[in-house]
């Protein structure tokens, strides 16, 4: 009698893990599913999370966006070395029409332009001290542009050290909370704390990455005009020796 018992006990606590691990195994599946569906994160809420820390960044932001686009439209070629001037100034030159030299100054503003309109201005100054002169305030232009292309350099700096002091801030409260909650402390709370905290620095990163890239870029940009203008004025003086 003693074996039908075993072996029908051993019978229903196979068949009650095996009920058992299926149970387990579709809550496991259904947790799996629903997670996927309930853990989408809303960054924009996240982004609201962050506070005030938040709010400079955005703002930090905006003035990126507002420096890069400025200069993208103030630094392009046509404003800074027009490929075609040299050849017109010494066109210009050859036809002795100092006139549409100041015309053209006028009429389409650029280093080369107003450095073509100084030169006919100031043509019967010494041509060594005219080239020195001519060289400086191109040069003054060129810093011009650089200088206004720091923003973005001091953007890309700032943005990581605000995140991070958003960072810290946000720590201190999400352990403060745990200070105040003690063992009875929800780590859940604590993690959504946290990741409160966290988001102030990746939004700092994300603004301070394309900064630094785009005043790099303005950068890179700027030298290769400057010497274009150089080489531009190099053959307008040489045009200018020639009528003498």
């Amino acid at each position: 009698m003693k074996l039908p018992n075993r072996a029908s006990f051993l019978s229903a606590a196979a068949l009650f893990c095996l009920s058992g691990s299926l149970a387990a195994q579709n809550a496991a599946e259904t947790a799996a599913d629903a997670p996927a569906e309930e853990m989408t994160i809303d960054w924009i809420q996240e982004i609201v999370n962050g506070g005030m820390t938040s709010a400079v960044l955005l703002l930090l932001s905006a003035a990126a966006i507002g420096f890069l686009v400025e200069r993208l439209i103030r630094m392009r070629k046509k404003y800074l070395a027009p490929a075609y001037y040299a050849d017109f100034f010494a066109d210009a030159l050859a036809k002795h029409d100092d006139d549409a030299i100041r015309k053209e100054a006028e009429a389409k503003p650029s280093i080369l332009a107003d450095a073509g309109a100084y030169i006919v201005e100031h043509r019967g100054m010494d041509i060594v001290r005219l080239q020195s002169a001519v060289a400086d305030a191109a040069a003054r232009a060129i810093e011009r542009h650089r200088q206004r292309s720091y923003p973005l350099a001091i953007i890309a700096t700032m943005a990581p050290m605000l995140g991070l002091l958003g960072t810290v801030i946000g720590m201190i409260e999400a352990f403060s909370k745990v200070a105040i909650l003690g063992d009875t402390g929800d780590a859940a709370l604590l993690a959504d704390s946290i990741s409160k905290a966290l988001i102030t620095t990746d939004i700092g990163l994300v603004l301070a990455i394309p900064s630094l890239g785009a005043y790099h870029y303005l950068k890179q940009k700027l030298s290769i005009a400057e010497l274009a203008i150089e080489e531009a004025l190099e053959a307008m003086f040489a045009a200018l020796d020639a009528q003498k």
